[in-house]
């Protein structure tokens, strides 16, 4: 939908007619929606902390939910417990790719991702052998379509690595990694991929440097089926989300004083992350025709996809 349709919609009062004259709801009853670990999730926390979510949102009940990963996402919405979530673009590519009715509403995060390794002598990828066991969130992540972009610059093959995966939530991948007993390295996000390095992991390749420039970490996603009944709702979502990304950035220090409780995590060392290079919030999304690309030209997508038709 062009922009400016989009935003007469989230213009419309909270019920319209339909064809035959009957008043319709332009909010659904109930929206669910799902996050993942992490503190590039914490647009739509503060958002939800905030109370911005029932604001834009008129009428409508909430439901959230923490998963491990894009995978149970997607089997959710599939099954009809979801109506939405954030993930990774590859995930999402994947998902579209092989049929899923959904389409990213939003950019919810940057944020810098790194490959660490506990063994000695590991000072690059040109160090870790292929059957390295390396802790991701899923095969098809972000981190292991990162992983085989690197893997394909370095060796001339995307796939080296994809037989050594292991599937693990980040706080699961931290605590295999640090154990030194599963895994041997780990691909994670803030605040794992710092507290690793801090506790003497070393890192071995940096998100940035496997994707070759900048990209967007988290985007928003909303079933289609709720996007075209509920037009509104959609946009709704997408500016509690770029409401909570503009908060964080502008008060850190208030946004540390709410959030560390949810995250678990001591206000100061919150603060510190809010306050680093290693996360921003919000803006537009970067990066989707670049992974398109390489995982349409890699096998990992049956198709290339016009960025058009995967962002609303």
């Amino acid at each position: 939908m062009p922009a400016i349709l989009l935003a007469a919609a989230a213009l419309l009062t909270a019920s319209c007619r339909d064809e035959t004259g009957e008043s319709v709801s332009e909010y659904p009853e109930k929206l669910r929606l799902a996050d993942q670990y992490g503190l590039a999730y914490a647009p739509a926390a503060a958002a939800r902390l905030q109370g911005w979510f029932e604001e834009e949102l008129p009428g409508v009940d909430l439901e959230w939910a923490t998963l491990g990963n894009a995978a149970a996402i997607r089997e959710a919405i599939l099954a009809g417990r979801l109506d939405g979530g954030s993930m990774g673009i590859p995930p999402y590519l994947i998902g579209r790719d092989r049929g899923m009715d959904w389409l990213a509403v939003g950019a919810v995060s940057r944020a810098r991702l790194g490959l660490t390794t506990t063994r000695e002598g590991i000072t690059g990828l040109a160090d870790l052998p292929a059957d390295t066991r390396i802790a991701v969130p899923q095969p098809g992540s972000i981190q292991h379509i990162l992983l085989a972009m690197a893997s394909d610059r370095e060796f001339g093959d995307a796939a080296r690595y994809d037989a050594s995966l292991v599937t693990l939530s980040h706080p699961d991948g931290m605590n295999a990694l640090m154990a030194g007993a599963d895994v041997a390295a780990h691909f994670t996000s803030p605040p794992f991929l710092q507290r690793e390095m801090a506790a003497g992991a070393a890192l071995v390749l940096d998100g940035d440097e496997a994707f070759g420039g900048e990209y967007t970490f988290i985007v928003a996603v909303l079933a289609g089926d709720v996007i075209e009944q509920y037009p509104a709702a959609a946009a709704g979502v997408r500016r509690a989300i770029a409401r909570g990304a503009r908060w964080l950035e502008e008060n850190p220090a208030e946004a540390a004083d709410l959030l560390a409780g949810h995250f678990r995590m001591e206000r100061e060392e919150l603060r510190d992350f809010l306050e680093s290079d290693d996360l921003a919030f919000g803006g537009e999304i970067l990066g989707m025709e670049r992974f398109v690309s390489f995982m349409a030209g890699r096998g990992y997508l049956e198709r290339h996809h016009d960025e058009e038709d995967l962002v609303y």
